[in-house]
């Protein structure tokens, strides 16, 4: 908890501080510290956006509607992935098994704890 208030008061002054250097910044005209050690990666920021920019220029209503589905696909491949694991993990055990053929309707079916239409069905 304290952690928490503690990295939110500190984001809360970065946030006031950083416009006041810049605003000393543009005052003055000389780069402050942040600005100073922030100039041997401003290439690599620049070729970040600008392969960015590029490639959401190739993006149309087609090609985002097959990105989308490529997307789609894969997260929804990996969640079956997980989900047949468990469900074989969870069949493995025994009592697991019972677990679900009592929520398909298949477990044991008792006179006294029936109701008269399910001793009916398990009649059958």
């Amino acid at each position: 908890m304290y952690i928490t208030i503690s990295i939110f008061y500190i984001s809360l002054a970065g946030i006031i501080i950083m416009p006041l250097l810049k605003r000393n910044e543009m005052k003055t005209g000389k780069a402050n510290i942040i600005s100073r050690l922030g100039r041997g990666t401003d290439h690599i920021f620049q070729h970040i956006f600008t392969t960015t920019r590029k490639m959401l220029s190739y993006l149309n209503r087609r090609t985002f509607v097959a990105v989308a589905n490529l997307i789609a696909y894969h997260v929804l491949y990996w969640i079956r992935k997980i989900y047949v694991g468990i469900k074989h993990l969870f069949i493995s055990n025994p009592h697991g098994k019972k677990l679900i053929d009592a929520v398909r309707g298949r477990g044991e079916v008792k006179d006294h704890g029936a109701s008269f239409y399910l001793r009916r069905i398990s009649d059958r």
